[in-house]
């Protein structure tokens, strides 16, 4: 598996890095060798230096070697900007191989013709330098949202009315936070200034829908003096996501590594004083009134995800006619499940998508790549009488930043 992960990298950085260079080389070579020659070499310094970067990263889940969560999260999510930036500069250099091939092919298939002149190879240069200057643009941006949007905490707030709602619970404000990860964060203070802006939105009870980390739990132990803050006078319920069980960092039939992971995920969550609800349910009660808060372990409609979710189960203790409320790591478990057989769910919260932590949200229009995996990835969506959100997530994985699609706190009121 990892040499497998470890070849295709090396193909990919290679092949990008190779093609990207005809653009780089017509940029530099109007300089002066002796400027020239270094630039060249530098060029592939990196390209090298990005290659040994797989096997060393390569090497935090095939061995005991743990890389600094520095070169972990941030120079690989450098080499990851630089990737794209590169690919989409290629896209360019394509533009001009494609035109210099249609251009060949008619000069041998009518050699009386001519095909080319200045013009031509004016035009041919300039897309194959545009390659460069335009691949400076996705640089920039990708920059700047690792820079400043990361940490650039947004509120979002709705009221939601659902039918039957209790009295007692009329007014109840909810704070949703969901894929924390934090394994991506290098020090508690950005945890800190989002636990201030929790505390200011006066919740009366706080849900966390799933993935505290990115691998393992032990990510988690650093920052459990910090989460612990994080309270609500109803308490702090909490799921798990499909990055809390250890699968991404265990071989598949390493059992005994993934019950360790999972029984302290458990314990971890008890420290923070979190009511973990694995296919269990809760019942608030207020006056003689109900409402049940469910909570699954992940179900995900991708066939690579686990399906561990047993919503029947969850329901055990509750009353056909409790309002309920449902933590559901996946939102592709709102379609697939729980719109056509669980029709008394009033609300499902989730997260999972991070609004894939790029894209454009302006008013009146909202995109981002992840609605090409996810019906429902960001916000609130309603079907009849029954609703979802999704929250955008609170930290990040892979991409250390955000563009467009900034860090979430959702406070809901229900009425």
């Amino acid at each position: 598996m990892y040499l497998k992960f470890i070849l295709s990298s090396v193909l990919f950085i290679g092949i990008i890095d190779w093609y990207y260079y005809r653009s780089f080389n017509s940029i530099i070579k109007i300089l002066n060798a002796k400027i020239k020659r270094p630039i060249q070499v530098a060029y592939w310094l990196y390209t090298f230096a990005s290659i040994c970067l797989m096997f060393y990263i390569a090497s935090y889940f095939s061995s005991n070697i743990k890389p600094p969560k520095i070169v972990r999260v941030y120079v690989l999510g450098f080499v990851f900007v630089v990737l794209i930036s590169k690919l989409i500069g290629c896209l360019f250099i394509i533009a001009h191989d494609v035109e210099t091939l249609i251009r060949s092919v008619k000069k041998r298939l009518s050699p009386k013709i001519e095909v080319s002149g200045k013009n031509e190879i004016s035009r041919k240069e300039f897309l194959k330098k545009t390659g460069v200057i335009v691949s400076a643009i996705p640089f920039g941006t990708l920059v700047f949202g690792m820079l400043k949007s990361a940490f650039d905490y947004t509120v979002k707030r709705k009221t939601i009315t659902i039918q039957n709602l209790p009295k007692s619970f009329k007014g109840l404000r909810i704070v949703q936070i969901s894929d924390l990860h934090v394994g991506s964060f290098i020090s508690t203070e950005p945890l800190e200034t989002a636990i201030k802006i929790i505390k200011q939105q006066k919740p009366d009870i706080i849900f966390f829908t799933g993935d505290l980390v990115n691998d393992i739990t032990e990510e988690a132990l650093p920052f459990i003096d910090t989460l612990k803050k994080i309270t609500a006078p109803l308490g702090v319920f909490s799921i798990l996501g499909n990055h809390d069980y250890g699968d991404y960092y265990y071989q598949k039939d390493d059992l005994k590594g993934k019950k360790h992971n999972y029984d302290l995920m458990k314990a971890v969550h008890a420290k923070l004083g979190w009511k973990l609800l694995l296919n269990e349910s809760y019942i608030l009660t207020k006056n003689n009134e109900r409402l049940a808060i469910l909570g699954v372990e992940n179900w995900g409609d991708a066939s690579r995800f686990p399906k561990y979710g047993d919503i029947d189960k969850a329901k055990t203790g509750c009353l056909e006619s409790d309002v309920k409320l449902l933590l559901s790591h996946d939102p592709s478990h709102w379609d697939a499940v729980i719109l056509p057989q669980h029709k008394d769910i009033s609300l499902t919260l989730s997260g999972h998508t991070h609004g894939m932590q790029f894209g454009v949200e302006i008013p009146g229009f909202k995109w981002s790549p992840s609605k090409y995996l996810y019906k429902q990835w960001a916000g609130l969506y309603q079907k009849n009488n029954q609703y979802i959100y999704v929250n955008r997530g609170l930290g990040f994985l892979g991409y250390p930043g955000r563009v467009g699609i900034l860090p979430e706190i959702t406070v809901i009121e229900l009425n």
